[in-house]
């Protein structure tokens, strides 16, 4: 198969998460805002505002291939963020412990995809290759 077939298939899997967790997030603001007091942020609408330019943002920047390498380098920041702040797995013991980690490492997985995006670029089949 086409390696560049194949880094169109890693952008789509792995951008596609984070463009509907945005857009979900705006059906369901008032939601999303309550999540957000709960990790005590300061003017949680204003963060969410922010989460959700972020995710549809540079998640559609990483899809289309346009400035992927940057989008790429957003969502990884965006995800350690979100990874710190919303499974502390290390303040938890049990079933709680096991379920939080094994989130964590699942985005760490993501993170990897989004640093060989950074490295190896959005390849042949991208806007930013018209």
């Amino acid at each position: 198969m086409d390696p560049d077939i194949l880094v169109v298939l890693a952008r789509v899997f792995l951008s596609g998460v984070f463009i509907y967790s945005g857009i979900e997030k705006l059906f369901y603001w008032g939601e999303g805002v309550d999540e957000l007091k709960g990790f005590r942020l300061p003017f949680p609408a204003l963060a969410l505002a922010v989460t959700v330019a972020v995710q549809v943002g540079a998640g559609t920047m990483v899809l289309l291939g346009f400035y992927a390498r940057l989008g790429a380098l957003i969502l990884f920041a965006f995800t350690a963020a979100a990874t710190l702040m919303g499974h502390r797995f290390w303040t938890m013991r049990g079933i709680a412990f096991r379920k939080s980690l094994t989130t964590a490492l699942e985005h760490l997985a993501i993170m990897g995809g989004f640093l060989l995006i950074a490295a190896a670029g959005p390849g042949r089949f991208a806007l930013s290759a018209l």
